[in-house]
């Protein structure tokens, strides 16, 4: 089996891990196991190839020298990494940073989150060299995003990866966090009453970065801490349904204060558009809204009122959420379903007509495009640059998702699979294994 060379910043971090607990050079065996486990503490490979710290020291005699340790770890870190290849390279230890270290002198050992922080602080981690250089403080509820980041979104590397995350980092991201609970004795009512609070000021910031830099480990893209941490708060959070007693407290607070979406995310320690939709589907629910299969008066309703409220919808796309709404009350349907039909399948249907493709089926070349660039999942999908190929010629990103999405609902009624594993290659397989039939026209 080909063993990779240990790089230069993996095999200098491993001397600067001995060098901080004054082992280099070591003159005892006493010394030398400590440092090794030392080294396994600081998870020098990923969560999920970590050494076995235990039978390296046992293989290790009274007159084996630090060096000797050094090439040995070197050696059965390659080993590990043979099978899990490293994307950055360019890692330290998370006391590194100077705001770490102040940190970990002040914090308080009856506090969960302290607990759980310096658990990380004291195994000190090897974190992306890149992502503690950006380390964002976040204090909002809302997710994560370019737009939301501003300014600050600007100065990051673009081999910082912001969003899209797979189903894949997600279950690694909730693994690593019920390892973490586990490794500290810290109780699951606990560690969520931690994250659903939203940080009072940049040293609660920090500390939760700490964490996000925890839940990151395994993950091969570069990341913010402060992602992280906001993706398994949204995961966490987002899992419950809502109780009777959270719909009064939502419809009470609208009617008394407005929709102040911020303010009652605050309050309820829910993300705001989690609220949002929530408010529009109780609304709907009092409207007593109608349900089910769009026919050709409503389709025809929905176009005139869209084009009222913008004449030029197909080059801008300019309907406010007020002018939604008035034209979901018209219908008696919800807003979430008469915008839906529209972007799903109105507005690709009057732009496939303008461009001559109103009868062109795209699936095939939609298949061949997602298994030729090995695009599995959405989040690696750039929808926008999808759209402007000659192929796809008058769809849009949303109804290429439909489409995708269509796809993988058939191909997991006809063979044992989960939505959310199906690859690009399986939907090769469910179409090339299925009569052709010509779609339903929309209109």
């Amino acid at each position: 089996m080909f063993v990779p060379a240990l790089s230069a910043n993996m095999r200098r971090w491993t001397r600067v891990s001995l060098t901080s607990l004054g082992q280099w050079p070591a003159p005892g065996l006493g010394q030398n196991v400590a440092a090794v486990q030392q080294l396994y503490n600081c998870s020098l490979v990923t969560a999920s190839h970590r050494l076995d710290s235990c039978s390296l020291v046992s293989s290790l005699s009274q007159q084996v020298k630090t060096a000797q340790i050094i090439s040995i770890v070197e050696a059965e870190v390659c080993k590990k990494l043979s099978t899990a290849p490293i994307h950055d390279v360019a890692r330290c230890p998370i006391m590194s940073c100077e705001e770490h270290r102040e940190i970990k002198d002040s914090l308080d050992k009856e506090n969960s989150l302290d607990l759980l922080v310096g658990h990380i602080l004291d195994a000190n981690i090897l974190v992306s060299s890149l992502a503690l250089q950006h380390n964002i403080v976040w204090l909002r509820a809302h997710r994560i995003s370019k737009t939301m980041l501003g300014g600050a979104a600007k100065s990051l590397p673009a081999s910082i990866t912001v969003g899209r995350f797979s189903s894949s980092t997600d279950n690694l991201i909730i693994n690593n966090w019920q390892d973490l609970l586990a490794s500290v004795g810290v109780t699951q009512e606990m560690g969520i009453r931690e994250i659903e609070c939203l940080p009072t000021d940049r040293t609660v910031g920090i500390k939760r970065n700490i964490i996000g830099y925890f839940l990151l480990q395994g993950i091969p893209e570069v990341r913010l801490a402060a992602e992280s941490f906001q993706r398994l708060r949204v995961k966490i959070l987002a899992s419950g349904d809502f109780s009777e007693e959270e719909d009064r407290e939502i419809i009470e607070f609208v009617e008394k204060k407005g929709k102040k979406w911020s303010e009652l995310s605050r309050k309820m320690e829910r993300i705001p558009n989690m609220i949002l939709n929530r408010y529009t589907v109780l609304k709907s629910k009092e409207a007593l809204v109608t349900e089910g299969e769009y026919n050709l008066e409503d389709d025809c309703s929905i176009m005139s009122q869209v084009f009222k409220a913008d004449k030029d919808i197909l080059t801008d796309g300019n309907v406010s959420r007020t002018d939604w709404e008035e034209i979901g009350r018209l219908l008696n349907r919800s807003v979430t379903s008469v915008q839906g039909r529209w972007t799903c399948y109105l507005e690709p249907t009057l732009r496939r007509y303008h461009a001559g493709t109103l009868d062109t089926d795209v699936r095939e070349e939609l298949i061949n495009y997602l298994v030729e660039n090995k695009l599995n999942y959405p989040q690696d999908i750039d929808w926008d640059k999808l759209v402007k190929l000659p192929d796809f010629a008058g769809h849009t990103s949303t109804s290429l998702i439909h489409l995708r999405h269509n796809l993988i609902s058939c191909a997991c009624k006809k063979y044992p699979m989960k939505y959310g594993q199906v690859t690009a290659d399986d939907i090769q397989h469910y179409w090339d294994n299925t009569s052709r039939r010509k779609p339903k026209q929309n209109l």
